[in-house]
């Protein structure tokens, strides 16, 4: 068993959930809507980042990455780059208007952008089960949409939230996919991507962040500075342990098939808060979107326990 890649996807879940949970608290107890300055934090801790890693970077291998016949592969951890600084504006933009729940719910949807990344980049087969699973998401999230827009007719951020959110949904399946598409066709190691990645996503968006934020300072107390340190610390350790968990180098079983499970965790945690600590709207027509949700999160955990078990069957009938 991986025990290492266990840690690596419980603490992905839970650096998720907590810099999320952190921000809409900000938001709603504070008052403060600044989508710039959790860009900000989200770089706050990149230079301890490299500096911690300095010793595993082979510096000679860094820079092979910059000769002619290997600057295609520059392509895969600079275009993650720029692709998690647009998506992360956006979401960071929506977020300060919509329910943590509807965000949490609606978020899902990468799950189904990823059937034609499965089909005609990694060539995965797509099982009914994973089909199957789709249809509930989908279903939920007409329910929650109808429901949100009937629960707030005035807000005229609504449907433009929406759209943010479901074209972050593709951006982020686009990604995720293509990291895991180049780690494994390219044998790039974990840290070198990631240092590519955080430097690139550094150098694009330091200056805006810093300027926009001098232009609307958050509010500074001992409650808020803990607060901030967990939100840098999650957006940080977020990208680091789902990079680590795309490296899987297990050619049969999609890395992002495990990312979609673990997305269920993390909703749990988000949807607890949502409606116990920020008494979101809670009636009878999320209940059934959640339904729909938890039975598309359930045949995603079971598709991917089948495969691990088929995996771990082969193994058994290889080693005699």
């Amino acid at each position: 068993m991986n025990y290492l890649l266990i840690l690596h996807c419980f603490l992905f879940v839970i650096t998720l959930s907590e810099y999320l949970i952190c921000m809409k608290y900000i938001n709603n107890a504070y008052n403060y809507k600044n989508e710039w300055f959790n860009m900000l934090l989200s770089v706050f801790f990149t230079p301890f980042y490299c500096f911690l890693f300095i010793n595993d970077i082979n510096r000679k291998k860094l820079k092979a990455y910059f000769l002619p016949e290997n600057r295609n592969k520059l392509i895969f951890p600079i275009g993650t780059g720029i692709l998690y600084t647009f998506e992360t504006i956006l979401l960071f933009y929506a977020l300060n208007t919509i329910t943590l729940s509807y965000y949490t719910v609606l978020r899902s949807g990468f799950i189904i952008f990823n059937i034609p990344w499965f089909k005609f980049l990694l060539y995965k087969k797509i099982t009914n089960i994973y089909l199957a699973s789709c249809g509930f998401l989908i279903g939920s999230h007409i329910i929650i949409i109808v429901n949100y827009l009937k629960t707030y007719p005035d807000d005229a951020n609504v449907a433009r939230n929406t759209i943010i959110i479901i074209v972050s949904c593709f951006i982020n399946s686009s990604y995720n996919n293509i990291i895991e598409y180049s780690v494994k066709k390219y044998r790039i190691p974990n840290i070198d991507f990631q240092i590519i990645f955080q430097i690139t996503y550094f150098v694009l968006i330091i200056v805006s962040s810093i300027y926009y934020t001098m232009q609307n300072l958050p509010p500074i107390d001992e409650q808020t500075i803990f607060i901030y340190f967990l939100i840098a610390l999650g957006l940080q350790m977020y990208m680091f342990n789902k990079i680590y968990i795309l490296n899987n180098r297990n050619d049969y079983i999609p890395a992002n098939l495990l990312l979609s499970s673990l997305d269920l965790l993390r909703r749990i945690i988000q949807l607890i808060f949502s409606f116990l600590f920020f008494n979101e709207p809670f009636d009878g027509s999320i209940i059934l979107s959640l339904i729909c949700l938890g039975i598309s999160s359930s045949l995603l955990l079971f598709e991917y326990f089948k495969k691990i078990e088929h995996v771990e069957l082969i193994e058994i009938i290889e080693s005699k």
